[in-house]
């Protein structure tokens, strides 16, 4: 018999992977790592990132943060807003492009997610998404 942990793996990389598979995340950035698309989602999800903000989300040191940001730049993925209250903060703002594919990015895995749990009634969704966030406050 299988453990919780072997079902929990297995269940999400099937959902990885129809997501992943999915002909409309393959049309949009193909040039992003794996790992710049973790931290650009990270980005994504702070309402006002900062440099500072941003090292805390990923649970990187600055430094390596910096660097991150730095390439980010140079890519075209980043640009800098000065904070209009205190003129030491800079905000880091995603490109419109990076910002679409966000929105469509979590949109479609939205979509995968509950095309997979479909399987379930009203309330086992329910009781579901009750203990997943029961977890997720622990974690």
């Amino acid at each position: 018999m299988k453990t919780i942990s072997q079902i929990f793996s297995e269940l999400y990389d099937k959902v990885l992977i129809r997501y992943q598979n999915s002909s409309q995340q393959n049309q949009q950035l193909p040039d992003l790592s794996a790992n710049d698309e973790h931290y650009i989602n990270l980005l994504y999800e702070l309402k006002k990132p900062t440099l500072t903000s941003f090292a805390e989300k990923a649970q990187i040191s600055k430094p390596a943060a910096t660097r991150i940001i730095h390439r980010f730049f140079k890519k075209g993925y980043l640009s800098k807003q000065p904070s209009l209250t205190d003129k030491r903060v800079s905000y880091l703002k995603l490109s419109k492009e990076l910002q679409v594919y966000c929105r469509n990015s979590y949109q479609l895995f939205d979509q995968v997610f509950l095309d997979c749990i479909s399987v379930l009634s009203k309330e086992e969704q329910d009781q579901l998404e009750y203990l997943i966030n029961k977890v997720n406050q622990k974690i």
